[in-house]
């Protein structure tokens, strides 16, 4: 299979989002807008993040999340994910995890804060999601609504969601907010300050433009050499 194959680059983002610290056991799951013009995104399955393989990944309606290609059980939560993608014709990618520190900050209902440069790519990007018991389980429209215009929604006592215009980007935001987490924790801990405003809105801008591509790329050159399993069968 060909490593521009959106299955494949599903699967590579799962492998480097485990590498990252970002495993979520079997829950958790990363999606990609159909590209074809299809209503429909493509899923990963029940499964550790980092076994992902391209011929597990699947595609689903937008509508009714019908199964359309693959044989793999994808996980009922992805519901929102179509709500996410109906909701955002600018959003490419959505992903989920229960990534240890980013859950820890969730169980406070506090948002990154600007502790360091890279939580700059969340600057005016967060809001947060609580359920009460009182409607279904992370429910589809209500996340959709929360998210808004931003790239981050954090679930109270459960994990966070990010939206991308891209999967590679989602990839690297994802990754990026596990790590601006346990930053925040540490740095709270010790009375640790925040970055000046401007300096933040002006890194966030830099961030943007050069650290998610980059990043991403560097990501996937270590992906060769710590799962060749996953390029056994590349074309």
């Amino acid at each position: 299979m060909r490593t521009d194959d959106i299955r494949f680059r599903i699967a590579a983002a799962r492998r480097i989002l485990a590498r990252a610290g970002c495993e979520s056991d079997v829950a958790g799951h990363v999606s990609a807008r159909a590209e074809d013009g299809e209503d429909a995104f493509w899923v990963s399955p029940f499964e550790f993040f980092d076994e992902a393989l391209p011929e597990r990944v699947i595609q689903v309606g937008l509508e009714h999340l019908e199964l359309r290609r693959g044989s793999w059980e994808p996980s009922p939560a992805i519901r929102f994910h179509a709500s996410i993608y109906r909701a955002r014709p600018d959003v490419g990618s959505v992903i989920h995890t229960h990534s240890h520190h980013a859950c820890v900050l969730a169980s406070t209902g506090e948002p990154v804060g600007m502790y360091n440069t890279q939580s700059v790519l969340f600057f005016e990007e967060q809001t947060f999601y609580v359920d009460d018991g009182t409607k279904p389980p992370v429910d589809g429209e209500e996340i959709a609504k929360t998210l808004g215009d931003r790239s981050v929604v954090w679930l109270r006592n459960h994990g966070t969601i990010v939206a991308a215009r891209s999967l590679e980007a989602a990839t690297i935001l994802t990754l990026t907010l596990e790590r601006a987490a346990r930053l925040h924790i540490e740095a709270r801990a010790i009375g640790g300050t925040e970055i000046p405003e401007d300096e933040v809105r002006r890194g966030k801008v830099a961030y943007h433009q050069y650290y998610l591509p980059q990043m991403w790329e560097a990501c996937f050159r270590r992906l060769r050499r710590s799962d060749p399993d996953l390029f056994a069968d590349e074309s």
